[in-house]
């Protein structure tokens, strides 16, 4: 599975790095494809060494096999085909989950957004 199938089937959205590689940015880290596509990665960046210990450990009994391991942050590789592990690389890195909205829910906001313009461009 590559990492645009992940991301559709889990709901986040795919974005270019820097280096313009596709990634599933989170709050403290990302997802990443990993080698021949049938593996991801997760990359998490955290604050504390007891933070990244904490994640290292739900990521390695969930059956992840950590790649990199630094002081606060480092790398695992997961079976994207596995609904547990795919949970679990979203949640650790805060990926935020993209919203299914119904054609009317698309034309509340859409309407809200005109008004609010027509607000500012009259003031």
């Amino acid at each position: 599975m590559d990492l645009t199938k992940f991301s559709e089937a889990n709901r986040v959205r795919v974005k270019r790095d820097r280096s313009g590689e596709l990634i599933i940015p989170g709050a403290v880290g990302h997802i990443y494809q990993h080698g021949d596509g049938r593996q991801l990665g997760v990359l998490l960046m955290l604050q504390t060494k007891m933070q990244w210990t904490y994640a290292k450990g739900k990521l390695t009994a969930a059956g992840f096999s950590v790649r990199q391991d630094g002081d606060t942050e480092g790398t695992a590789l997961f079976d994207p085909g596995n609904r547990e592990q795919s949970r679990l690389a979203v949640k650790v890195a805060r990926a935020r989950p993209r919203r299914n909205l119904t054609p009317e829910q698309r034309q509340a906001i859409s309407d809200r957004l005109k008004h609010a313009r027509e607000l500012v461009k009259a003031a």
